[in-house]
């Protein structure tokens, strides 16, 4: 934001402070949890990543990380309630600073004119956090939180992308266009206006002449050879026609090697109306079996002509169908009703439910029971909010449904 009247106070009261010798290379230690500062008055940094005008002071924090996983800094505390701050992150050394986030206001339109960044981070790895005076030179405290992230992905998986820390650590996003702009993943749209936000990997509109080429590459899923498995991505496109195709590669990169081509769709229609763009998603469903044991990944690619539309990928999906031949869909029916957590199971033949396995989003099984009747309660009042795929079974045949509980 722009306060002319509160950086010429800010000027003002500088030309009268001493500054404090406080620059990168004698930035102060800090760890997870809250730091105070007590007024910003040491060195300004000279590389700037949010593209705003020079400060003419700032404070250096250096944190090194402990963890694998993303790292929050945020000024944006009930202690600072008013207050303006603007924050620059970088990895690198102090003679080769390395842009890695930067943030002026949480809300501009809201009136919150702190300060938040999220970014990766590697154990081992000291990163710099430095509050400039842009705004303001008086003191504040801000907070370190750490998450660690594990990529270690077992079947069956279902990714919708809610989760930003896990985008972030164990997705590739690979801008080979060169213009900028990559996939990023979005949590707070309510696209159908129904109160929930909607969640999904995107990837926009690329400058006009320029040739659209950005890639998204899962972790690795060690998949066995001879074993078939399969693909589900639902998607769609806004604000102009988009285009996108999947594969399965054996590295993460999209010049890893090509073991399947799952679908290409070039000049996916615009769907404009937004309350649309999940409920009428187009899904892609595609079986390949490698031919050898390793690791494996999805990769999505955004391609076509600059200036194009943005791709929304809403779900990618990967389940084993080994030896648990599927059970036809008219003789099968489920409803999970939202408000009493309660699945419920329907076999219109005559056999009834043999068993029930469930698994959340992580791989990790969080019930398996056997049943026996052609009717079928389940209870999943205890189930955390989040997204699981039940595999129900029915004499040795099995169906995969995914539920989201919320």
């Amino acid at each position: 934001m722009k306060k002319i009247t509160l950086l010429f106070m800010c000027a003002f009261t500088f030309s009268f402070m001493s500054y404090a010798q406080n620059d990168c290379a004698s930035a102060q230690a800090v760890t997870a949890g809250i730091t105070t500062v007590t007024a910003v008055d040491g060195t300004a940094p000279t590389l700037v990543c949010d593209g705003e005008p020079a400060s003419t002071a700032g404070e250096w924090f250096a944190y090194t990380s402990a963890i694998d996983g993303v790292v929050t800094v945020s000024a944006n505390l009930p202690a600072n309630t008013g207050g303006d701050t603007n924050l620059n992150v970088y990895s690198g050394t102090c003679a080769g600073l390395v842009c890695e986030g930067a943030n002026d206001d949480v809300d501009l339109n809201g009136g919150n004119y702190l300060s938040e960044v999220t970014f990766q981070v590697s154990n081992g790895t000291t990163y710099y956090i430095v509050f400039d005076n842009r705004w303001n030179a008086g003191g504040f405290d801000f907070e370190i939180t750490e998450t660690t992230v594990s990529c270690n992905f077992s079947l069956p998986h279902a990714e919708t992308f809610d989760d930003n820390s896990v985008f972030l650590v164990c997705y590739e996003k690979e801008d080979v266009d060169g213009d900028g702009i990559s996939w990023i993943s979005q949590q707070d749209l309510d696209l159908d206006g129904d109160g929930t936000p909607e969640t999904f990997a995107t990837n926009g509109n690329s400058t006009t002449g320029t040739t659209k080429n950005d890639w998204l590459i899962s972790p690795a899923f060690t998949l066995d050879a001879g074993t078939p498995y399969e693909v589900t991505s639902r998607f769609n496109t806004t604000q102009g026609s988009g285009s996108l195709e999947a594969f399965i590669i054996d590295g993460p990169s999209n010049t890893a090697n090509q073991v399947a081509t799952l679908f290409s769709n070039a000049n996916i229609p615009d769907v404009s109306a937004f309350a649309d763009l999940e409920v009428q998603a187009y899904e892609e469903i595609h079986q390949f079996t490698p031919s050898s044991t390793g690791d494996y990944h999805i990769a999505y690619r955004s391609f076509g002509a600059g200036g194009t539309g943005f791709i929304l990928l809403f779900d990618s999906n990967i389940t084993s169908t080994l030896s648990t031949d599927k059970f036809t869909s008219n003789g099968f029916s489920y409803f999970y009703n939202k408000n009493t957590d309660v699945l419920k199971l329907n076999s219109a033949i005559d056999a009834g439910f043999t068993s029930i396995q469930i698994h959340n989003i992580l791989g990790q099984e969080t019930l398996n029971q056997p049943l026996s009747k052609k009717t079928e309660y389940i209870d999943m009042s205890g189930f955390q909010d989040g997204v699981y795929l039940a595999k129900v079974f029915i004499d040795g045949k099995a169906k995969v449904l995914k539920i989201i509980k919320n």
